[in-house]
């Protein structure tokens, strides 16, 4: 009894068209496991990052730094190197890429993964460093100050005022 007649029907896993889907969701699967691991990469060197910076404020090699670290941490570090020093020159941004090898254990698939990430251009770092609400409060600072160090009137008032407190 011929049974070749199965090999028409579209679940027949002989199929070239099936063989192709299966492929195409292995491939699909395993870019997001690459994803999945490269992201809890990230996030470990980000932690092990943030409890060295605190090690060295608590022990003092280093000052405590007054920024609002939230605005510039990312929830779950999607794919983005942490550029959260917000006063350093745009010159000097690290790029680094880390070299991810296929992982071979399953992982659950999270929504999302293969979102594509784009490295971080000049641009957002720049919009990123000019929307710090702590350096806008210190340039009004500065500004406010130049025009008092400006007006000749108040710089006057300002040395009477410290000579009557001297003496």
């Amino acid at each position: 009894m011929g049974l070749k007649f199965l090999n028409k029907k579209g679940w027949h896993t002989g199929s070239l068209r099936n063989i192709e889907n299966v492929w195409k969701a292995e491939q699909k699967r395993d870019a997001e496991d690459k994803k999945l691991e490269e992201l809890r990469k990230q996030i470990h060197e980000e932690r092990e990052r943030s409890e060295f910076r605190l090690l060295q404020e608590q022990a003092g090699l280093i000052p405590k730094q007054e920024r609002l670290d939230f605005l510039y941490d990312s929830g779950l570090a999607v794919g983005k190197a942490s550029e959260s020093d917000g006063f350093k020159s745009l010159e000097a941004l690290p790029s680094t890429q880390p070299d991810v090898g296929p992982s071979t254990s399953n992982k659950a698939a999270v929504p999302g993964a293969l979102f594509e990430d784009k490295p971080q251009s000049a641009n957002d770092a720049w919009r990123k460093l000019h929307s710090d609400p702590l350096l806008l409060i210190r340039q009004r600072e500065q500004e406010a100050l130049a025009r008092v160090k400006n007006n000749p009137v108040k710089m006057a008032m300002i040395r009477e005022s410290v000579r009557s407190s001297q003496t």
